[in-house]
Parts: structure tokens; sequence; C-alpha cells
């Protein structure tokens, strides 16, 4: 085989070779161009060398207008931005590293898109800086995922607290349940009722309660039970706190009052239930009453069973009566 002839060989190997070379630069190319996120790349001196078209038509750039151009003939971009877009491809650049961060893009249609941005810097084989590439997912669905998240959860939460706050109160009669005081008798025992300064409690039990729900029924009995309980709410401050103690029984524990302020109060539900809520028959409805002041060194159950007794006490001196002693 002569020179020419080997030489034609030659020629020929790396003419295959180059065609392989460019078929695999056209295919990276070709995937980049279908990657779904803008992708870019700049050279050492932090100008761009290419941009996918998902980048160009985020930001509406024109390849021949801005291949070769940096950060800072981005015109879209404020001054300010440019710079520190700049100084942080340079850096990256010059130290091969990474960075990524959240952050809100103006897309050319107009609109805020935050994305998460990430870049980074890498070096040749002999470990000078070559160039820094970088792409930037959009998140606005995520984001707004994320919201409506927040928002749902912030429902849930106030939804949760509003059955808790219901399944504290009595359905018939609107005021407070047992379970509502079960549940603070520990917090008025540890701070000796400090939160709403209880300082006097009547136990109010309707008289004769069963005959009316004999005679007129439980739907009748549930009226006279809400009205009764309108009674007590209408007869409370803020720092009062009434409760359907079970059935036919209520709490009222008052702030602030003492033993002989409270028999007043208790003498004007008294005479308000007798003279306001009238049985079918015109027989008034009456009510007897215990009250006491709360022994603050004391538990509630403890004070609670000390007005249940002189309540008892009323029902034995002919009911429709107050008893503050006993």
């Amino acid at each position: 085989m002569d020179n020419n002839d080997s030489l034609q060989q030659e020629l020929r190997a790396l003419r295959e070779e180059l065609a392989q070379v460019q078929s695999r630069y056209d295919f990276i190319m070709r995937a980049l161009e279908h990657l779904p996120n803008p992708i870019f790349i700049k050279d050492a001196d932090a100008r761009f060398t290419y941009f996918n078209t998902c980048y160009a038509e985020a930001f509406g750039m024109e390849r021949e207008r801005y291949l070769g151009k940096s950060v800072l003939d981005l015109d879209y971009l404020p001054h300010a931005a440019r710079e520190r877009y700049q100084e942080e491809d340079l850096g990256l650049i010059q130290s091969a590293s990474v960075v990524t961060y959240e952050v809100d893009f103006k897309f050319a249609d107009g609109r805020l898109h935050p994305s998460l941005y990430w870049s980074k810097g890498f070096h040749d084989e002999d470990g000078n800086p070559s160039g820094l590439i970088g792409e930037i997912v959009d998140i606005s669905r995520e984001r707004n995922l994320q919201d409506s998240l927040g928002s749902t959860m912030e429902k849930l939460r106030e939804s949760n607290l509003q059955l808790q706050r219901l399944s504290e109160i009595d359905t018939h009669t609107g005021v407070h349940n047992r379970r509502f005081l079960n549940k603070r008798a520990k917090e008025f025992d540890e701070s000796h009722s400090e939160e709403v300064h209880i300082s006097c409690g009547l136990m109010c039990d309707l008289d004769h309660f069963k005959r009316v729900n004999d005679r007129y029924g439980h739907l009748k009995g549930d009226e006279i039970l809400a009205r009764f309980a309108s009674i007590l709410q209408n007869e409370c401050r803020e720092s009062d706190l009434p409760v359907r103690y079970g059935g036919e029984e209520f709490l009222l524990l008052l702030g602030r009052v003492n033993l002989q302020g409270g028999v007043r109060v208790a003498e004007r539900i008294r005479r308000r239930c007798e003279q306001e809520i009238l049985l079918p028959d015109s027989e008034p409805v009456t009510v007897s009453i215990g009250v006491s002041e709360i022994d603050k060194d004391q538990s509630l159950e403890h004070n609670i069973a000390t007005l249940d007794r002189r309540m008892y006490l009323a029902k034995k001196n002919g009911r429709n009566c107050v008893i503050a002693e006993g």
C-alpha cells in the first residue's frame, strides 16, 4: 500500500470519527431542546453559548440576539439584578461551585413565576475555569398546591376548633355542657379560678320537671329548658359561666361576686323563671337554687357538692326558693 492509499484510509477514519462525534453532539442538542425546563450554558466569561427552546420561550429571547452575550445584556432584567447575577455567575465559574434557590422570574407572558433556580460552574481537565450550566424549574403549580394545602389545613384547623366548641355546647339550650365543665375543672383547680375569677356559684334545678315531660312531652320539656337557659344567659356577664349540669340541673359560676351578690342573682333568676315560663295550663315553672361562695382552697368538684347540697335543701324547704347556707 502506497502513501496515498494510507492517507486516504486515515482521512476516511477521521471522517467516520468526526461523523460519530457530530451524531453524538446532535443527539445531545436534540435532547436538550426537548427538555421541559429552561436550560442554559455559559462560557468562562459568563456569556451565553447555548439556551434551549424552553428558555427562549420562557424569557422571550432570540438566539441570534443573545448568544455570545452575558446576563448584563438581558434588557428585560433590572440593572441591579443583572449585576448581581453576573457576579454570581463569575464566582460559580471560578470556584466550580453550585447554587440553588427559589426566585420569582418574570416570564415573557408578563407574569411572575415562582421558580427553582440551579446553576453550577465547571472546570476543564486541567482545572481551568470553563463555564457554567444551569436550569430553571417553574414551580408555580407546586406553589399553588402548597398555598392551597395551607389554606385547606387552616380551614381544617378552624373546623376542628368549631367542632370542639360545638362538642362543648349543649345542643338543646346553647350553654356549656358537662363535657366542657369536666375539661376545665382541672384548669380551674390549678389556677384557683383565676382565669374567670370565679367567686360564687349557683346550682339550679327546675321543680317537678318529670311531671312536665310526662304531661306535655319532651318537646315541651326541651322548650322550657331552652327558655330557662336563656334567662341564665341574660343574667350573665362576660366573666360568668352557665353550664347545663345534667337533665334539668344548671350550674352558674359567677365572677367577682360575694355570697350576697350571688343570692341577689339567684333571686332574680327564680322570679324570672316563675313569671316568664308558663305551662300550657298557665301554671308557672319554678326553680330551686343553692348558692355558695367558691372556696378556692378546695376543688371545683368539692364546691359543686356544696352547691348541690344547698339546692336539695331548697327542694326540702318547699321548692321555688334560694338557699345559701347549710
